[in-house]
């Protein structure tokens, strides 16, 4: 009796271990994903921010609701994507002045964490940089005119967006696009863009099948991008159960108890990703959820782990604020053929700073992508013409059917059916809305059905 007491025992904390270790390594596995998409590639994927690997990949329209990116898309800006591989030296990217709308760069290491903004709206204004970006193993010197930006990893992935108002908007933001490059240090003394730089050559990865093959796979991707030393609390635990970065993973030592523990992570792990995807961050009591609400963003692992896997990179509370939401106020899911109305009081509407705005934008529940509708208008907000109450107060309309009144202009489409989420986004927010954000104060009015 001892003896299966202590197995069963054995097997739960392995179980325990095994979860918190599989989340912790989840965003490597996306970071590996969006490498393996780009190794193969001779040049850019046309209009998504996708190209070969330390090149620039630059969306050069609106997204449309005929897109299968495997992460939310928007229209409030255009984005640039960029993977870089620093193994074989530093990367320096050139960007232009963008001073007359928002616009950032967000650089995320290997765990899909988000490294210091050093261009953007908010920290420099726009104005013109070079950033050189380092790796982790990399000495040497650099030429006066780069900022250098040390990189806890050599797999980098960054996101540039632009604000865009519209379709006639884009070539605007296509002339600044024209005007970015990124070239090795090793040919910067040619001039930036002069060459374009090499991609690694494609690596073999093992493929494992059956058992244990998630926790083998990660320990291999921990070898080329070991963890931050900041998350040292996370490496114990992954000891417990075999998993050390640095090592092949090898279950054979385990305790049996132990490793069917394991293996019941491995086959449970996907459910657990797919609730965090529609659970993730802090709720806000109104059937919203905060998203990178914590101050400790980095160490809220399941926050981490569902954003990689639905937005893949979000930006940090400072340059904007996202909250979602597949439940109406009454905690019912949202759903398609039903109508619904998001009131914000005067005091509600959201705040921003300079070129900030604020935006709520549809998707479908289970695709993440926009849905079709008959005028194409897939997000709503402050830089539309919206109508407002006599007391200041703005009403929004989702549903299949156009609000009656000449209330069109307030109307964001919905589906016929299905079910879908709503995402409220906040770009440059004023400091007090940041503040409140962070303790999970901040009043987001929640998505409350219509009586028809």
């Amino acid at each position: 009796m001892t003896t299966n007491n202590d197995d069963r025992a054995r097997e739960a904390f392995a179980y325990s271990q095994a979860l918190q270790a599989y989340i912790f390594c989840f965003p490597l596995v996306i970071t590996e994903r969006e490498r393996a998409r780009r190794e193969h590639l001779t040049g850019p994927v046309p209009n998504e921010p996708v190209a070969p690997i330390n090149q620039l990949g630059h969306m050069t329209g609106l997204a449309s609701a005929k897109g299968d990116l495997p992460y939310s898309p928007n229209n409030d800006t255009v984005y640039t994507g960029i993977g870089l591989d620093l193994a074989d030296g530093p990367m320096i990217l050139r960007l232009p002045d963008i001073v007359d709308r928002y616009v950032s760069l967000q650089v995320a290491d290997a765990y899909i964490e988000n490294q210091p903004y050093l261009y953007s709206t908010r920290v420099n204004g726009g104005r013109a940089l070079n950033i050189c970006f380092v790796g982790p193993n990399w000495d040497g010197s650099l030429p006066k005119d780069v900022t250098p930006q040390r990189i806890t990893t050599n797999q980098v992935s960054m996101a540039l967006r632009m604000a865009v108002r519209d379709a006639a908007d884009v070539e605007n933001v296509r002339r600044y696009q024209s005007a970015m490059s990124v070239t090795a240090l090793s040919d910067w003394h040619k001039g930036p863009g002069a060459v374009v730089p090499k991609s690694p050559a494609p690596r073999p990865r093992e493929a494992y099948d059956g058992d244990f093959g998630y926790f083998r796979r990660v320990a291999d991707l921990m070898t080329e991008n070991p963890p931050p030393p900041k998350h040292a609390a996370m490496f114990e635990i992954m000891r417990r159960i075999g998993l050390v970065p640095g090592r092949p993973f090898d279950p054979t030592p385990l305790h049996p108890a132990v490793r069917e523990g394991i293996l019941r992570v491995e086959r449970e792990g996907l459910l657990l990703i797919d609730l965090l995807r529609r659970t993730r961050g802090t709720p806000t009591g109104t059937g919203w959820t905060a998203n990178r609400a914590s101050a400790k963003n980095d160490f809220d692992y399941p926050t981490r782990a569902g954003n990689a896997l639905v937005g893949l990179m979000g930006n940090d509370p400072e340059e904007a604020l996202y909250f979602n939401a597949f439940f109406d106020g009454l905690g019912e899911p949202l759903r398609g053929g039903h109508s619904y109305r998001v009131h914000f009081d005067a005091d509600q509407i959201p705040r921003t700073g300079e070129f900030g705005f604020w935006s709520l934008t549809m998707y479908d529940a289970k695709r993440m992508q926009f849905i079709e509708n008959p005028i194409e208008r897939f997000a709503i907000g402050s830089r539309d013409q919206l109508q407002r109450n006599d007391d200041g107060s703005i009403d929004i309309y989702v549903g299949p059917a156009a609000p009656k009144n000449n209330l069109e202009t307030n109307w964001l489409p919905g589906p016929e059916g299905g079910e879908f989420k709503l995402t409220l986004r906040i770009y440059v927010p004023v400091p007090e809305l940041v503040d409140a954000y962070r303790s999970s104060t901040l009043p987001v009015p929640p998505i409350m059905p219509e009586i028809t």
